[in-house]
């Protein structure tokens, strides 16, 4: 038992490992100028790796860890010098399933994990996991990260790697994009943008969203947003800064159709066309801005080419 070597094979019903630690720290907490600071630091203490050599098979029915929940979970287990090596990991999880590796290590208190999820719910898991009611729909995610620290600030400054996302009839919540457009339409002619906080009873339908992402620092950058609904496309690039839970992102969303009624009406003279919007602040409190004196502009010379492209027909 010293130093403790043992090989296991270990099947458990249900396990609430949350119980066994203290509540998490709240989220970031505003500065009041339109930022957020991290949350209370907490130390990261890997050394109860060292000094065991073990390797085995857990198995676990019914799994709830960081509040995420999880069923027929299974993992080979491998530990040696310090280091712990989980890989595979097998599991079911919001009506999908996840499958993947990770690895811990207490020599450099070094942390690093890679996952994939196939077909999973992502709203639910984002509300249980981050306690974040902004994305709906279902689809696949990858993840390939690592990390390095003695706390969880220090985690999250080192954080580095890639990320994607492939989701299927969702929406973004915050944001009612063609409701916002229709509301502002009798402003094309305005001067200044329009700047609205989200509202969470407000969202934008897609049929379809993909986006991939390069994380350095806790920053985790994207330049390929892609977004399709009926009525929209919708492109962007921005930022997501995991350190300070902020964030800064410019699409362009363009409308391709529209629907009957009146609705329809008020948005045919927007098709075509292309409108800035620019989302930003921290998570807890982000404004969306629509560049309408950009959109005027669009649809004059939309309207001046029409006009020259008749005169030309006639000629």
């Amino acid at each position: 038992l010293a130093p403790l070597s043992a090989t296991f094979d270990v099947g458990i019903d249900r396990l609430n490992i949350d119980k066994y630690f203290p509540p998490s720290a709240s989220g970031a907490a505003s500065t009041g100028k339109g930022g957020a600071s991290p949350a209370k630091d907490a130390p990261v203490d890997l050394s109860a790796l060292k000094g065991m050599d073990l390797k085995g098979v857990l198995r676990i029915s019914s799994l709830q860890f960081s509040n995420a929940k999880v069923s027929n979970f299974r993992a080979n287990l491998q530990l040696s010098n310090g280091r712990l090596d989980v890989n595979p990991v097998n599991a079911e999880a919001y009506q999908g399933s996840i499958s993947g590796s990770l690895m811990a290590n207490a020599n450099g208190n070094r942390i690093a994990a890679r996952q994939s999820m196939n077909n999973v719910n992502i709203g639910p898991l984002l509300k249980d996991v981050a306690n974040k009611d902004i994305l709906e729909g279902r689809g696949n995610m990858q993840i390939d990260i690592q990390t390095a620290g003695a706390s969880v600030n220090a985690l999250k400054q080192a954080l580095g790697g890639t990320a994607a996302v492939q989701l299927r009839d969702g929406a973004v919540k915050g944001i009612n994009l063609a409701a916002s457009l229709r509301e502002y339409k009798a402003k094309l002619s305005g001067k200044q943008a329009a700047v609205q906080k989200a509202k969470q009873s407000e969202k934008t339908d897609f049929s379809e969203l993909t986006a991939s992402f390069k994380i350095n620092r806790g920053i985790a950058s994207n330049d390929d947003l892609s977004a399709k609904s009926p009525f929209m496309r919708l492109s962007g690039a921005g930022i997501i800064d995991l350190v300070r839970n902020l964030l800064d992102y410019k699409t362009k969303v363009t409308i391709v159709g529209t629907s009957k009624g009146q609705e329809g009406k008020d948005m045919e003279q927007l098709k075509g066309l292309t409108i800035p919007v620019h989302l930003s602040g921290p998570f807890d409190d982000l404004s969306y801005k629509l560049d309408f004196a950009s959109m005027a502009g669009a649809l004059i010379e939309s309207k001046a080419k029409e006009e020259v492209k008749k005169g030309l027909e006639k000629k």
